[in-house]
């Protein structure tokens, strides 16, 4: 038999996740703070409600409570329900990365890696953390491991460039910049990218 009772609440959820991710994207984010606290307030379990929680309340300037939401959504999920818990994960490190914290994020990230060793994303954070720390050389390992995994990610190849000129490989940071290029498509900086493509060549 159908429970109208659980059918009512579903689309209650329903609406207000609806509206709270209206509110996201017109940045109207008090409002989907409000909106997604009740939501999570009513369902601990619910990791996706607890994800946008947490980004909402980082544009907010509230990294604390957005940390200690993933915090209690990684504690509310079993064992079995990794990918939900890999992303908790790697918002966790992202936030963290953000905040100026990158030997934090990369422990983070190394449980991801412990059981995805070729997780693209977390590679590329991994290299943020990395370079954020001030360690350029551990940076381009990184980017390069998650590039071989996805090459199509622009940010990875541009992030992989200023990894590169950081550590005096310039005319490695403008393979890197044509990389992001061809993957980047036709965007309206072209042609500067370009000039500093060939600025780094000259240069190296």
């Amino acid at each position: 038999m159908v429970d109208s009772t659980r059918l009512g609440n579903d689309g209650a959820r329903a609406r207000q996740l609806a509206q709270a991710k209206i509110a996201v994207a017109r940045g109207s984010w008090a409002l989907a703070a409000d909106r997604l606290t009740r939501l999570w307030q009513g369902d601990r379990g619910d990791l996706e409600v607890a994800r946008l929680l947490a980004q909402v309340l980082r544009e907010l300037g509230r990294g604390d409570e957005a940390e200690a939401t993933l915090k209690a959504a990684w504690a509310e999920t079993g064992d079995g329900a990794w990918e939900g818990r890999r992303e908790l994960l790697l918002e966790l490190a992202d936030l963290r990365i953000a905040g100026g914290r990158p030997a934090d994020a990369a422990r983070a990230l190394e449980r991801v890696l412990a059981v995805e060793p070729g997780n693209w994303e977390a590679l590329s954070l991994l290299g943020d953390a990395f370079l954020d720390a001030g360690h350029p050389a551990e940076a381009v390992n990184a980017y390069r491991e998650s590039i071989s995994s996805n090459p199509f990610e622009a940010t990875t190849w541009w992030n992989l460039a200023t990894a590169l000129e950081r550590a005096g490989e310039r005319v490695g940071a403008a393979e890197a910049l044509g990389g992001w290029l061809k993957v980047a498509g036709e965007v309206p900086e072209r042609a500067q990218v370009e000039e500093e493509i060939a600025r780094l060549r000259a240069s190296g």
